[in-house]
């Protein structure tokens, strides 16, 4: 069996168990998959309601696709642990705080998609992007 050919390969971010077709029209549509694609995205991530989901869609020639689940941003990970809206435009400004203990855990959940092979890099580079987003971190 020969190999599909690929169309196009792209980055989407919805809402665990959110995605519809309005939201996604603009960015699917033309490929003629929006409707399909929501309803598999949303089984999928249907454990995940509340967090921003990302994925890397694959979308083929005749019109199938494969959809490969990546975890939440950082930057949603920390606005949720501070409990803040958004974060600082300017690092110096403090808008927030989260604990130690909350970027450990943070780091551990995105070791899988980050490019750090130890745990102590993983949470620099949390530490790092708090520090961007004006978040101070407790210990």
């Amino acid at each position: 069996m020969a190999a599909k050919k690929v169309t196009r390969v792209m980055k989407v971010m919805a809402m665990g168990g959110e995605a519809s077709p309005a939201k996604l029209g603009q960015k699917l549509g033309p490929y003629g998959i929006g409707p399909k694609f929501c309803q598999d995205f949303n089984a999928k991530t249907a454990d995940r309601r509340g967090e921003l989901v990302p994925c890397i869609l694959t979308i083929y020639e005749d019109r199938t696709f494969d959809v490969v689940l990546k975890t939440s941003p950082v930057t949603f990970l920390l606005k949720k642990a501070a409990g803040l809206e958004k974060g600082s435009s300017k690092s110096q400004d403090i808008v927030g705080h989260v604990s130690r203990s909350e970027i450990e855990k943070i780091a551990n959940y995105k070791m899988p998609d980050l490019n750090v092979d130890s745990l102590e890099a993983a949470i620099r580079c949390i530490e790092g992007t708090a520090k961007s987003m004006g978040i101070k971190i407790d210990d």
